[in-house]
């Protein structure tokens, strides 16, 4: 193929993931000017190693994974990534029981939480670790299978599913304080 003829196949190809793949990286980032230079990153990258992408494999996990890449990168460097940490010891059964009511007001009212969790969902998600945060993303807004996430991830198909199992719970645990702090849910 002529340089011209890749030029337009990868742009064709990137056209209809570049809205996901920058959702994904502004969520990751947290910062929208950054998102746009991950992005742009992740792009050249592709561009510049499109011969190696097979044709007819998926572009959209070939994109996330340099995406990912990216990413890991940005964040290593600026000392953003977090440490997975769960206090399990932090509640008592009291506690327990008390935040199980809240979690179920929360099932039964989500508008009235959504409105005034506003900002919040995201400091909820910055508080996840990064493998988690890519985890759960991937798999719950942009709906890759947990073994394409393990691919793009290289790490093992168990560990995607307890990344993606532990964001949920610590996201949860998370919302439900929240909401118990703003008086949302008593």
């Amino acid at each position: 193929m002529s340089q011209t003829t890749d030029a337009n196949t990868f742009l064709e190809l990137v056209a209809p993931v570049r809205d996901s793949l920058y959702r994904f990286s502004l969520r990751n980032v947290w910062q929208q000017d950054q998102a746009g230079d991950v992005l742009q990153e992740a792009v050249m990258t592709a561009w510049r190693n499109f011969s190696q992408f097979e044709q007819g494999t998926n572009f959209k996990a070939w994109m996330f994974k340099i995406l990912l890449n990216t990413l890991y990168r940005l964040n290593r460097k600026s000392h953003r990534a977090k440490a997975a940490s769960i206090d399990a010891g932090a509640l008592d059964a009291g506690g327990y029981i008390e935040k199980e009511e809240a979690w179920t007001s929360i099932l039964m009212e989500p508008e009235r939480v959504k409105e005034a969790l506003d900002d919040r969902i995201v400091q909820a998600l910055e508080s996840l670790a990064d493998m988690e945060r890519y985890c759960f993303l991937l798999r719950l807004l942009e709906d890759f299978s947990y073994r394409e996430i393990s691919e793009q991830l290289e790490i093992p198909l168990g560990t995607v599913m307890s990344h993606v199992y532990r964001a949920r719970m610590k996201l949860r645990e998370r919302l439900t304080e929240m909401a118990m702090e703003t008086g949302i849910i008593k």
